[in-house]
């Protein structure tokens, strides 16, 4: 059965309080709420952790995409010729004697033409080349290694390394022409 007792309550702070609240205010307007927080030091601190992770991003991702990239044979083959016509005009203005265009003329025909190291064998790029390869190869070694450079160095040789620069980028070119279309 349930008893009908009251139960007991507590007295309200505001049923103890006169009915004229008035000096009750008085003490609670003297009171001031704290400062709204400031959106600026978390803004601060979300951009000092977000800016090296990005930048951290964004040169992981620079870095990848140009080591997976390889420049075209056509932009290699320009740049060899660039440096070539260089390297002429150099030697043809006496800034440079036949010893250093041969050290030159060899970096850019190792190169242009994408080898790991010249050597005496013919690169396939250049077909039936074969003895002026070897001709120019020859050439090359006696101007860079001799103490005494007595062989001269001809404006042919130049139109020559122009010639097979073209003929690999021409070579190159195909071979890629034939791929995409497969």
């Amino acid at each position: 059965m349930i008893e009908d007792t009251p139960v007991s309550s507590q007295p309200l702070i505001a049923d103890s309080m006169p009915i004229n609240n008035a000096a009750f205010f008085d003490r609670l307007a003297d009171v001031q709420l704290p400062a709204e927080p400031s959106l600026w030091p978390m803004l601060t601190a979300a951009a000092a952790v977000m800016v090296p992770i990005i930048a951290l991003i964004v040169l992981g991702y620079r870095r990848y995409y140009q080591a997976t990239q390889t420049a075209p044979a056509n932009d290699i083959t320009q740049q060899a010729l660039t440096r070539l016509n260089a390297i002429e005009q150099a030697w043809l203005a006496n800034d440079i004697d036949a010893r250093e265009a041969a050290y030159r003329l060899s970096t850019v025909l190792r190169l242009g033409l994408g080898l790991p190291q010249l050597t005496t064998h013919c690169p396939p790029s250049l077909g039936d080349q074969q003895p002026q390869w070897q001709q120019t190869i020859a050439h090359f070694k006696q101007l860079r290694y001799q103490s005494l450079t007595t062989p001269r160095l001809e404006p042919a040789t130049f139109a020559e390394l122009r010639r097979w620069l073209t003929i690999s980028a021409e070579h190159g070119s195909d071979q890629r022409g034939g791929d995409q279309h497969v």
